[in-house]
C-alpha cells in the first residue's frame, strides 16, 4: 500500500449543463405587495383562481415573503398544475426533479416540463432538455435534448444558450463547432448566466483555436466568482496551484480555493484539505486537511473520497479505518474516478487486510490501466514479471 495515490487540484475540470430553478419568485419584492395583498391572494387561491394558486406555490416553493414550507407549495402548485397553469407545472417539475417536499420523481418531473413547454413555458423547454440529455423520467436522447435546448435558446433562455454551447463543445446531440459553442457562451454570459461565464472563461483559457485568450479567460473566471460560481473560484485556484501560464503562487491558489469553499463548492474545499495536508501556502494542518476531506466527501466529490480513503487505508494522520477506506473508494468509483480503482486494488493486494483478494486486485488493476493510471500499469508489469520468475 505504500504505492498509494492521491489526487491533487487539477485544471482537467468537469462541465457541465444546467437545469433552470424556480421560478417566478420575487413577487413579495413588488412595491405593491403587502399583508393586505398576502391575505388577498390567498382569499382568491382559497376560492379557486389559478394564477393565484400558482403565486402562492412558488412563494412557499421558495420562502418569498413567506417562511419556505414544501408540503403547501405542493398543494397549491398541484391543484394549479391540475388545471394548465404553465407556471404551476414548471415548479412542479423542478420540485419533483430536486425531491423538495418528498423523494425525487423525475417522471413526474419530465411529465410536468412536457406539459409546460407545450403552453409555451420556455424554463420547462430548457429543462425538458436537461431531462433527455440524462435520462431523467425519460430514454436518454442527446439529439432530442440539443434540439429543446436549442428551441429555448432562440426564445433568449439565457441557461438554454449555455447548455447549447456546452453540446456544441463536446459535440453532444449535435456535430462539434467551437466557433458556436464560443457563441452561445457569449450571448448566455450576457444575459446573466454564471454557468456561461465560467464555461467561457474556462473555453478562452483552454481552447486550441485562434480565440484562445488567458487574460480574458482569468477576466469572465473572476466575473463568474463574483457572481457565486464556486467552481469558477476552483479552476482561478488550480490555475495558480499548477503554475498555469503563470508562475505557480500557492497563496493565491489558498485565497480562490477559499472563495469556493465559502460557496459550498466541494472541489474547492477538497483542494483547500490538499493545500493543508502538504502546507502550501499555509502551515502544515492536518485536523483541516481531514474537515476539509470530510466536508467535500460528504457531498460526494470523488477527489475527496480518494484522499479521505488513501488516509485511512495508511493510518496517515488518523487511525487506519480499512472498511470505511474502502468504503470511500468504492463511493468514487462509482463517481469514475479511476485514482480510488488503482488505491482500492492495493487494498485487496495487502495479506493482512480484511479485503484481501488477488483476483479482485487484478481486476481493478487492469481497469485502472485502461483509465491511464501509470502508477497500475506499473505495478501490473511488476507482477506480471514476478509471476514470471521461477520459485526455488
Amino acid at each position: 500500500m505504500d504505492f498509494a495515490i492521491q489526487q491533487e487540484p487539477t485544471t482537467d475540470v468537469v462541465i457541465t449543463t444546467v437545469a433552470a430553478k424556480l421560478a417566478g419568485t420575487t413577487y413579495s419584492a413588488s412595491p405593491d405587495y403587502n399583508e393586505m395583498v398576502f391575505l388577498l391572494l390567498q382569499q382568491a387561491a382559497t376560492g379557486g383562481d389559478t394564477a393565484s394558486m400558482s403565486k402562492l406555490g412558488a412563494m412557499y416553493a421558495s420562502g418569498d415573503g413567506v417562511p419556505k414550507d414544501y408540503s403547501r407549495a405542493l398543494v397549491f402548485l398541484r391543484r394549479a398544475a391540475g388545471r394548465n397553469d404553465p407556471l404551476a407545472l414548471y415548479n412542479l417539475g423542478v420540485m419533483y426533479t430536486r425531491g423538495y417536499g418528498g423523494s425525487p420523481d423525475p417522471a413526474q418531473a419530465f411529465q410536468c416540463y412536457l406539459k409546460a413547454s407545450r403552453l409555451g413555458q420556455v424554463d420547462a423547454l430548457c429543462n425538458l432538455g436537461y431531462c433527455y440529455q440524462n435520462g431523467l423520467g425519460c430514454v436518454r436522447n442527446l439529439q432530442l435534448a440539443f434540439e429543446r435546448y436549442r428551441a429555448a435558446a432562440e426564445l433568449g433562455h439565457a441557461v438554454a444558450r449555455s447548455n447549447c454551447g456546452y453540446m456544441k463543445e463536446l459535440g453532444l446531440g449535435t456535430p462539434v463547432d467551437i466557433e458556436e459553442a464560443f457563441a452561445y457562451y457569449r450571448a448566455a454570459s450576457g444575459g446573466g448566466c454564471v454557468e456561461a461565464a465560467y464555461n467561457l472563461g474556462r473555453l478562452l483559457i483552454f481552447s486550441m483555436t485562434s480565440h484562445a485568450d488567458f487574460a480574458a479567460g482569468r477576466e469572465w473566471l473572476h466575473k463568474a466568482g463574483e457572481r457565486g460560481s464556486g467552481d469558477a473560484w476552483n479552476l482561478l485556484g488550480c490555475i495558480e496551484y499548477k503554475g498555469h501560464k503563470m508562475p505557480r503562487n500557492y497563496d493565491r491558489a489558498r485565497e480562490f480555493f477559499q472563495k469556493g469553499a465559502a460557496l459550498g463548492n466541494p472541489a474547492a474545499t477538497s483542494n483547500l484539505g490538499w493545500l493543508y495536508q502538504n502546507g502550501f501556502g499555509v502551515e502544515r494542518d492536518m485536523p483541516k486537511a481531514i474537515a476539509c476531506y470530510e466536508e467535500a466527501a460528504a457531498k460526494q466529490y470523488s477527489g475527496a473520497l480518494c484522499n479521505l480513503g488513501y488516509l485511512l487505508m495508511l493510518g496517515q494522520d488518523m487511525e487506519r479505518d480499512w472498511a470505511r477506506a474502502a468504503e470511500c473508494f468504492r463511493a468514487a468509483m462509482t463517481l469514475n474516478n479511476p485514482t480510488a480503482l488503482f488505491n482500492l486494488a492495493l487494498l485487496h493486494l495487502h495479506p493482512e487486510s480484511e479485503f484481501h483478494d488477488e483476483q479482485h486486485a487484478l481486476a481493478l488493476l487492469k481497469k485502472a490501466e485502461r483509465a491511464g493510471v501509470v502508477e497500475a500499469r506499473d505495478l501490473l508489469a511488476t507482477m506480471i514479471q514476478d509471476r514470471s520468475q521461477p520459485h526455488a
